[in-house]
């Protein structure tokens, strides 16, 4: 298996691609929802069986998944596992009590790496390093991790993306591992969105996600994540505690990976428009998300240094920085998602941009800050 983020890295997928929300994760052996078959009906509109799904959160279930990536990103420093998770397949096991009581396991050839969910913190104990990390608060903006991609979770999270203007339908019902489901189908509403469409199937008794399918432009599925072995009811309270083993590497922290530290500090006070896109969201006191419902624009400025690391690990993956109006860009896509490392003419001003959108789109919220360079944060 391989999971997502973190060469020294850190930050959300969810907030990087807040249709980005788009985002994968489960176990091997077990089959993977291998019946798949059309049944009656549906008995529900599809703002009823959306509401249903991004109801589910509090519905306590055991599970196993499997996500499939198909997104072709280099594996660039600072960026973690993004390219594997992304890029491949990830088999967990799911324990879920409720959105502050959790455990989703990693599992591949190499070992297993569990992390479990709690109220102010989220720990990770890796078996192989015999690392318990900790991780203090839930970072607005951070790298995705495993447990972002299971597919009730990662279907919810498209699911609340969902702005007023983009386009929600019904599919036919299938059952899926024995169980009923109805179909949701979403298509954003801008043509400048790389995501075709996405398609979510709520299990009609729990409102459970259990099958998420996002397709680029082009017609290939970018992610696939499903569930299967569902079974509802509290998992034991003692599978949901993190271990203690005596001979544990220990490490606290409050920025799980470089995202999340650098959205901790940014310098920069970014304006309320960019490209014509409104700001949607201040996810921390420097990095904010342009535009609205599944297309949007994450930037997220970076300080010179860390500007000149990230820029020189993407170069050595095979990246190549180019001139743009008012400064440079290196650019790194696949057919949905696409990012940016821009650096202005002074080397001083710098930024991520990322986003589900054509290369053409952040190139315009790219060189807009550029051109006219925001202030410095006053409490900086």
């Amino acid at each position: 298996m391989g999971t997502v983020v973190s060469r020294d890295a850190r930050r959300r997928w969810a907030a990087v691609v807040a249709a980005t929300g788009v985002l994968v994760g489960m176990l091997a052996a077990v089959p993977v929802l291998r019946s798949t078959v059309a049944v009656g009906a549906a008995t529900t509109t599809p703002a009823e069986v959306r509401q249903r799904a991004l109801a589910s959160a509090s519905v306590a279930y055991t599970a196993v998944g499997e996500s499939r990536g198909g997104l072709a990103l280099p594996d660039v420093g600072g960026f973690g596992d993004l390219a594997t998770l992304l890029g491949g397949t990830t088999r967990t096991r799911i324990w879920w009590d409720g959105p502050r009581r959790w455990r989703v396991d990693t599992v591949d050839a190499a070992g297993e790496r569990d992390t479990y969910g709690l109220a102010t913190s989220t720990t990770t104990w890796d078996y192989g390093s015999r690392r318990l990390a900790t991780v203090t608060g839930d970072p607005s903006v951070r790298l995705p991790r495993a447990d972002d991609l299971v597919a009730p979770s990662a279907g919810r999270r498209l699911l609340s993306a969902v702005g007023p203007d983009d386009r929600l339908s019904a599919l036919p019902p299938q059952r899926i591992d024995g169980r009923t489901t109805d179909g949701l189908r979403v298509v954003p509403a801008s043509a400048r969105s790389t995501l075709a469409r996405a398609d979510v199937w709520v299990d009609r008794e729990t409102g459970l996600p259990l099958r998420v399918v996002v397709t680029a432009r082009g017609g290939a599925d970018a992610l696939v994540s499903e569930v299967s072995g569902v079974r509802t009811g509290r998992p034991p309270a003692d599978v949901l505690d993190p271990p203690s083993p005596p001979t544990a590497r220990r490490s606290l922290d409050s920025a799980p990976d470089l995202v999340a530290r650098v959205a901790q500090r940014s310098p920069w006070d970014l304006p309320d428009e960019l490209a014509g896109l409104p700001a949607s969201t201040q996810v921390l006191d420097g990095a904010s998300t342009y535009g609205t419902g599944l297309t949007r624009v994450l930037v997220l400025p970076l300080p010179g240094r860390v500007a000149r690391e990230v820029v020189g690990n993407a170069t050595r993956a095979g990246s190549v920085e180019e001139e743009l109006p008012g400064g440079s860009v290196v650019r790194i896509g696949s057919s949905l998602l696409n990012v940016e490392l821009v650096r202005g003419e002074d080397r001083f001003h710098a930024y991520v941009v990322a986003g589900l959108v054509e290369p053409a789109l952040l190139d315009e919220v790219a060189t807009a800050p550029l051109a006219s360079p925001p202030p410095f944060r006053e409490d900086q």
